[in-house]
């Protein structure tokens, strides 16, 4: 289960470093990437990353979102640089100009992925936010539309939700993709609005999965974990 382990991404979305860093220490056997995000990082900043590298040795995935203007999201990127962080992310509504930059900018070894559409939006908030009736009505065209331009600014790959990673794989199979809003069939979908069980996220096209709450709110953490290390090899099987 090696290499399903690696495809695993546990993202640390705790108030606490101490209560993050337990995370660490016993999901060690079963995650191969945890996700630092804006909660941990505001907080501890630098430190929640150093901390979380002695502990294990997984990847970690940066994930800012970064969205400004160009020079400031290259500054950003230049700070992050000496993190030894694996996975960044940048929102592709910065503009194609903003992402090459940072893009170049980057060290050798970070890959850099863009965020199409938050898996938290519907088809209402996308009308408010100003798309038009038929991209908002089929978010698979709008996400698409923004992993190409992920694309020619050479992002290593996107975050994108499962209802849309089966369209962008076929179009643009190089992109890495990271589908987050995963759920076991037994839970509410809450407040990620396009989910899918990681069973369904590989066979359409993810090549890495986040799982969070299933395993916090599970009574038997390392139990989902085995679970869904089967479902996702079970999908590789089935995809040949």
């Amino acid at each position: 289960m090696n290499e399903a382990r690696e495809r695993l991404i546990f993202p640390l979305d705790f108030p606490d470093l101490n209560e993050a860093l337990a995370w660490v220490e016993n999901l060690n056997p079963f995650v191969g990437v945890f996700k630092i995000g804006l909660e941990l990082y505001v907080k501890y900043g630098p430190r929640a990353v150093e901390e979380v590298k002695k502990r294990s040795p997984a990847k970690i995935f940066l994930d800012l979102k970064l969205h400004d203007i160009p020079n400031t999201m290259v500054g950003a990127v230049r700070a992050i640089s000496n993190l030894g962080v694996d996975f960044l992310t940048v929102h592709i509504l910065s503009g194609r100009k903003a992402i090459e930059d940072l893009v170049k900018t980057s060290p050798w070894g970070l890959k850099i992925f863009g965020v199409t559409i938050l898996t938290s939006l519907d088809k209402a908030d996308l009308l408010e936010l100003g798309f038009n009736g038929e991209l908002a009505s089929h978010s698979e065209e709008l996400a698409l539309k923004m992993a190409y331009i992920a694309y020619r600014a050479r992002c290593d790959g996107v975050v994108t939700s499962a209802k849309e990673v089966a369209r962008i794989k076929e179009a643009l199979p190089s992109l890495i993709t990271i589908v987050p809003g995963i759920r076991m069939e037994e839970r509410a979908r809450d407040d990620q609005l396009r989910t899918a069980t990681p069973y369904e996220a590989i066979l359409s096209g993810a090549d890495y999965i986040v799982i969070g709450r299933p395993i916090r709110e599970a009574s038997q953490p390392e139990v989902v974990c085995k679970k869904i290390l089967e479902e996702i090899e079970r999908a590789w099987g089935e995809k040949g």
